[in-house]
């Protein structure tokens, strides 16, 4: 079977498409004789030409394997989906930290910390890290890890130490 459509499968397309015309044509005249006892029949019009058009559209979809085409597509974006959501978990996790960790009272720039048995000086929050100033070195620590362990706060008054 050749990729180019054959001249009956334009001839169909042509009948169906000169039939479907008709029938919409017969639901407008139907519906306008109903509008003169009924004037909210506009809406009815609306709505079965609205199934009509789906119908057609699906009739024509089954009929030249367009459903399948769809079918493969979606399945395709669907995996992909899933593969792209299962990449970005760590990242949307360090979002959803640094985010709290903006909010968070307790800890701003300049406090004193321990995340993952590393102590040193906040000196930067953004969205997905937190860089902490340590002993002659940068600590550049992922923010889930402030949601994940146990963060100690030092610095403050004993009521006001916080473990997070």
């Amino acid at each position: 079977m050749s990729p180019l459509p054959s001249l009956l499968q334009i001839v169909e397309l042509v009948v169906a498409a000169v039939v479907l015309a008709v029938v919409l044509i017969s639901i407008r005249l139907l519906v306008r004789r109903i509008e003169r006892h009924y004037p909210d029949a506009s809406k009815l019009y609306y709505f079965i030409t609205s199934i009509v058009v789906i119908t057609a559209i699906a009739i024509a979809a089954y009929r030249y394997g367009l459903v399948d085409l769809l079918v493969g597509s979606l399945t395709a974006i669907g995996a992909m989906g899933v593969v792209l959501g299962l990449g970005l978990v760590p990242w949307v996790s360090d979002v959803y930290a640094g985010l709290m960790l903006m909010l968070n009272p307790h800890i701003k720039i300049g406090t004193e910390v321990e995340v993952a048995g590393k102590r040193g000086r906040i000196i930067l929050i953004t969205l997905t890290t937190t860089r902490i100033a340590g002993d002659d070195c940068i600590i550049i620590v992922p923010n889930r890890k402030f949601r994940d362990e146990i963060v100690v706060i030092y610095g403050t008054k004993p009521s006001e130490r916080t473990f997070l």
